[in-house]
């Protein structure tokens, strides 16, 4: 069945996993970018520079807001072929690589989950008995956790993807004792459109977004708005892919190949959340290697390649097993350069003052 299903895909020029085609294309997109951050090394210039302002607007673009959702509500059945099994964590893994070293553990993706919700429970000073806001929850990965480790803890997830909030409303909790109605609520809604009306002021200990930022145009609105419902001397930590230098054609995803896949995002430079400190009291931030997020997206690659013969043709057509296979080949390319030292992921912890 594969063999026939990979003679179609080589009658179209569709390259599967570590196959030498496709490792070439990966080699000379690596290339490219490694030219792209090599031109802009040390380029400290603000976002304004180049027409955008991480102060003004509205939280996202009204204009694309819908469509950037539509990434996450693909075919529920492709990311549970290749997402983790324990948390369906569609972010970084931690692997261990840091700033000062790029080096590998050799740890199961499900485990590299696990570890970067440890890193954040530690970095955000997560405790029991505390209620937490998890924005942009996904598949409900991070709730999983918490609810897991801390018994008396309770999380609120808020989610605008019809296909993520039906899995956590029928998988997590129908199937997993931690999600009952006294500790965890979903709330499928765009944050821009939450109110007093849905959460009063000083309720939240922690507020906690992964993989947010990215989809945020005014980060000082969002400031603003997540001040109002967190609690006197409460924390919020983001989590978000960041550029160390300022990569001016990545901070709009419309004017790379990127915008296929995430219209209305943007790539801030590492330096830019540090910036937002009226609001919430900018506390620390780590920058956290990119060969993490390179060897998630390598380990999803080799995934997506194992199930292939259970996704095409019946889940998905040639051209979105292409434009999947791509997407998976670019997104790598992007981390991989000079040891992930270029290109990962920042975390910036706040305060309330």
């Amino acid at each position: 069945m594969k063999n026939n299903i990979f003679k179609i895909f080589l009658n179209n020029e569709i390259y599967r996993y570590g196959t030498t085609e496709l490792l070439n294309f990966e080699t000379q997109m690596e290339r490219y970018f490694t030219r792209e951050y090599k031109q802009w090394l040390n380029n400290k210039e603000s976002p304004e520079t180049y027409g955008l302002n991480s102060f003004s607007g509205e939280i996202s673009k009204i204009e694309t807001r819908d469509i950037s959702v539509s990434h996450y509500d693909e075919e529920y059945f492709l990311y549970k072929s290749f997402l983790d099994k324990d948390y369906m964590a569609y972010t970084m893994g931690y692997f261990g690589a840091t700033k000062e070293s790029s080096k590998l553990n050799d740890i199961s993706l499900e485990q590299a989950q696990a570890n970067k919700y440890k890193l954040i429970v530690e970095r955000a000073n997560i405790e029991d008995g505390q209620t937490i806001l998890d924005l942009g929850c996904g598949y409900g990965g991070l709730s999983k956790y918490l609810l897991a480790t801390f018994p008396n803890i309770k999380v609120i997830g808020i989610n605008p993807s019809v296909v993520q909030v039906n899995h956590i409303r029928n998988v997590l909790l129908q199937e997993n004792n931690e999600f009952d109605n006294s500790r965890f609520r979903i709330i499928q809604a765009f944050f821009d459109d939450i109110d007093a009306s849905i959460f009063e002021d000083d309720y939240f200990d922690r507020v906690i977004s992964i993989g947010l930022l990215e989809h945020v145009t005014n980060i000082d609105l969002l400031q603003n708005k997540i001040s109002r419902i967190l609690k006197q001397g409460g924390k919020c930590l983001h989590h978000c892919i960041v550029a160390c230098d300022t990569l001016p054609g990545f901070l709009n995803s419309e004017d790379t190949l990127m915008g296929e896949y995430y219209p209305g995002a943007h790539i801030w430079p590492y330096n830019e959340p540090q910036r937002h400190d009226v609001h919430l009291h900018f506390l620390e931030s780590w920058f956290i290697n990119g060969l993490n997020y390179w060897k998630t997206l390598d380990e999803w690659h080799r995934r997506f390649w194992e199930t292939i013969d259970q996704l095409y043709p019946e889940y998905m057509t040639l051209e979105e097993v292409d434009k999947w296979n791509k997407y998976f080949s670019l997104c790598k390319a992007m981390f991989r350069p000079n040891n992930g030292t270029s290109y990962g992921n920042g975390q910036y912890l706040y305060e309330k003052r």
